[in-house]
């Protein structure tokens, strides 16, 4: 008795400390991801700066708008990715060559997907441009040329997900973002037009898939050693995201929640695509997180047709995701997309350039989130969590708009170039603590979103609705007068959204605290159950 005593004791010791390898692991993982995401996101924002100090305020009136087009189109692209990184996640163990069959059938659809969003766009380029006076035709067809090379970019990052690969995937989106710098630095030089940049950035977005087909090549090769739950990585970040047993788990569970989130933290960076990359960030719907079927076993994957497995729902999960995601990204361009119908020229550059602080100050506390989601998804901790990231995203928003507010015009002559803050017509400079309240609001939103998921709640969803529908109503209905009048619409419509939404997460307590006692309830009646059969038997 006393040696299965300190046989029972080592085997404990041994899964506590697998268990600590395990933490420690998606700990690293998390950490790696948030630091690469929020270097993405200044090289993103980078893209966006040099073009607007090169172009001016006529030059970027139409890009800024193309742009936030381009960015509520990469919610497909967010679909793709979490449901990519679900359907692998939830298969961790099963074997090499079902993986694999897995990872092809998804890079097929992930690529079909693409050219639906393209052939999309291109057929409704002439309704927008006429619904927004400020772009053309062929801008609108390039940047669904555009989304095409980002959608098939995102399904990549969705297999490094899936796979716990997140080394690579945060190569391939400081790959990404990178690249689009670089076509920016070239283009704001050689001050090209709007259409010309949106058609050079595809070339960014396609290198970046390359780049994801090449690193990620391995795990399509059954027996080549990328198994389940083995992140054989490649090149320099091989060892670092290497993981078997409790680790492993650990990370396929972390890649799991991630896919029912992106981004938003993306988020959402510029691509929006780079927030959900980090651990469980950039929140996406919660039907879509629960409509991934989920095998009963792992050896169900073995012996199913994985193909069949690919196509099966993937096509109507997309559907019910990019709905879900679609809200909060259409919520932080909202404005910029209806000042496009009332502003003109310079107005226009100023306003689509002031846009520019209030994205920045959305993704700044981007991290915030993508850190906290673990715990908000487990009753015992999500009410300090909450709380935690409640004050630090509010805190963070806070010193964004008291810099904006204290710079003036001198901060926006460093930062967007002297055109921005010359007298006449908008000026930025007064208004721009007002666009970075914009965006710290937001920030409130998309936490209490991500709140909502791990609660498997729609409730926030509707809220962000609601806010949509508010805000469109107020400035077509009288706040359209001046840029000054539309920005401070926004602020207050996001000031009542944020303020509901964060009110319907703090009252939900409850309701969590009532799951956790169902469940624990539960578990204590099947332990009795346990205890009654054993004593019974013997």
């Amino acid at each position: 008795m006393l040696r299965r005593a300190k046989n029972e004791r080592a085997r404990n010791e041994r899964a506590g400390d697998g268990a600590r390898r395990g933490s420690g692991r998606t700990a690293s993982a998390g950490l790696v991801v948030a630091v690469g995401t929020g270097l993405g996101n200044v090289l993103a924002y980078g893209f966006n700066l040099v073009l607007s100090r090169g172009l001016g305020p006529g030059g970027y009136a139409e890009l800024g708008t193309l742009l936030s087009v381009f960015l509520i189109g990469t919610v497909p692209g967010l679909a793709v990715q979490a449901i990519n990184a679900r359907r692998l996640a939830v298969v961790a163990e099963a074997s090499p060559a079902a993986r694999a069959a897995l990872v092809r059938g998804l890079r097929r659809r992930g690529l079909a997907v693409g050219g639906a969003v393209a052939a999309v766009f291109v057929a409704l380029a002439p309704a927008i441009a006429a619904l927004l006076p400020s772009v053309t035709v062929g801008g609108v067809a390039w940047t669904g040329v555009s989304l095409a090379a980002n959608t098939v970019f995102a399904s990549y990052l969705g297999i490094a997900q899936g796979t716990s690969r997140f080394m690579t995937m945060t190569v391939l989106y400081l790959a990404a973002q990178g690249a689009r710098l670089t076509i920016g630095v070239v283009a704001a030089s050689a001050q090209v037009s709007p259409t010309t940049v949106m058609a050079a950035q595809t070339a960014g977005w396609a290198f970046a898939a390359v780049a994801g087909r090449w690193l990620l090549r391995d795990v399509v090769e059954a027996g080549a050693g990328a198994g389940a739950g083995a992140g054989t990585g490649t090149g320099a970040g091989a060892g670092a995201e290497a993981g078997t047993g409790t680790g492993a788990r650990a990370e396929a569970s972390m890649a799991a929640a991630a896919g029912g989130a992106r981004s938003t933290s993306a988020a959402v960076p510029e691509s929006a695509s780079a927030a959900a990359a980090a651990a469980a960030a950039v929140p996406t719907s919660a039907s879509a997180s629960a409509s991934v079927a989920v095998p009963a076993s792992a050896s169900a994957w073995q012996d199913a047709d994985p193909r069949t497995a690919t196509h099966h729902g993937y096509v109507s999960e997309v559907l019910r995701a990019t709905g879900g995601l679609g809200g909060i990204l259409l919520l932080t361009v909202l404005d910029t997309l209806l000042a496009s119908r009332y502003l003109v020229d310079g107005d226009l550059g100023r306003y689509n350039t002031g846009a520019l602080l209030a994205r920045a100050a959305f993704f700044a506390p981007s991290f915030v989130a993508l850190l906290a989601y673990p715990r908000l998804a487990r009753p015992t901790e999500r009410r300090r969590a909450l709380l935690t990231a409640l004050a630090l995203t509010g805190g963070i928003g806070v010193l964004g708009v008291a810099i904006a507010g204290a710079g003036g015009d001198p901060l926006i002559r460093v930062a967007f170039g002297a055109k921005y803050a010359t007298p006449g017509g908008f000026d930025l400079g007064a208004d721009g603590w007002v666009f970075a309240s914009v965006g710290a609001l937001l920030a409130l939103v998309n936490l209490a979103l991500l709140d909502g998921v791990a609660r498997r709640s729609h409730a926030v969803s509707a809220v962000v609705l609601g806010g949509i529908v508010l805000e469109t109503t107020v400035i077509v209905g009288f706040a359209h007068g001046s840029a000054a009048a539309i920005v401070t619409a926004a602020a207050a419509c996001s000031l009542v959204t944020a303020t509901v939404s964060v009110a319907v997460c703090l009252t939900a307590r409850a309701a969590v605290e009532a799951v956790a006692a169902t469940a624990a309830a539960e578990v204590e009646d099947e332990d009795a159950q346990a205890v009654g059969a054993v004593a019974q038997s013997t």
